[in-house]
């Protein structure tokens, strides 16, 4: 039984697959590969039955990434879950440092490292994003959007969906935030600072799902008051729930703004910006 399954949701981009596969495989020791075919139309299942070493599920019905996930995460054996989308890339023994952590420290419920900013053509940007929390109880900073945590950053104990659930496939594009926010509940999460994947920022152009910034963010201020259902949210005193609401309301509001001020000058009108 592999320590590690690295779960590849894919639709309709078989040239790009190959490339995250290898990646993965070159992340870790002891893991299996799932790609999930999300119902693509094309040569995807050709590309994904010519590369050996890995576990091909095809599904008839898209079900869309975060559906896609969750066929992955059921047919994992791993003690570990790491999620890689097929236009990103994970950091040679990234996989094996992170595992080791996790076996340290069987309290913490996942951990998370650095990301590598890089354009269109996989050239990093220079950005390097890494959460400035030390680790621990980062609840609080995932609720009010203080902590950068992707799937591509983390490495996930599996015990924790027993306990959290499957994403939510109806919270498209912030499925994971919203998966992350309530692991941090329950369970402490590790941080270190080394990279450990290279995340291919998105274009207005680029049709990737993470390119609509505004209207992602716009899910996520009214996912928040769900959000606060949960316990220890629900228990915190009104005022301070108010406080929280409204840092949240401020980073997002900032975010836009920096988001516009890199894309205008660039004529990259549209819904990102």
């Amino acid at each position: 039984m592999p320590k590690i399954s690295v779960i590849i949701p894919t639709h309709s981009r078989p040239h790009l697959l190959p490339r995250a596969i290898a990646s993965a495989l070159e992340a870790g020791t002891d893991l299996e590969v799932i790609v999930v075919d999300d119902a693509s139309s094309d040569e995807t299942a050709e590309v994904c039955r010519s590369i050996a070493g890995i576990k091909y599920v095809r599904l008839e019905r898209n079900q869309g990434v975060a559906g896609a996930r969750n066929v992955g995460i059921l047919e994992s054996s791993g003690q570990y879950i790491a999620f890689l989308d097929d236009d990103d890339l994970r950091i040679a023994g990234s996989l094996d440092l992170q595992a080791r952590a996790l076996d340290e420290n069987p309290e913490a419920g996942f951990i998370c490292g650095a990301m590598i900013m890089a354009d269109q053509h996989y050239q990093p940007t220079g950005e390097v994003v890494s959460p400035h929390s030390a680790g621990g109880d980062v609840f609080w900073e995932l609720l009010e959007l203080d902590f950068p945590v992707m799937g591509l950053s983390a490495l996930i104990r599996k015990d924790c969906f027993a306990r959290i659930g499957l994403f939510k496939r109806h919270l498209d594009g912030i499925d994971d935030w919203d998966m992350f926010v309530r692991i941090a509940e329950l369970y402490p999460a590790l941080v270190h600072k080394h990279p450990v994947g290279l995340y291919r920022q998105p274009t207005t152009q680029s049709a990737q799902g993470s390119s609509a910034r505004a209207a992602q963010l716009w899910r996520v201020a009214q996912h928040q008051l769900t959000l606060f259902a949960l316990p220890r949210a629900a228990a915190l005193p009104p005022k301070q729930r108010y406080a929280l609401r409204q840092r949240t309301k401020t980073r997002i509001a900032d975010t836009l703004l920096l988001s516009a001020t890199r894309l205008l000058p660039r004529r990259e009108f549209g819904p990102s910006c």
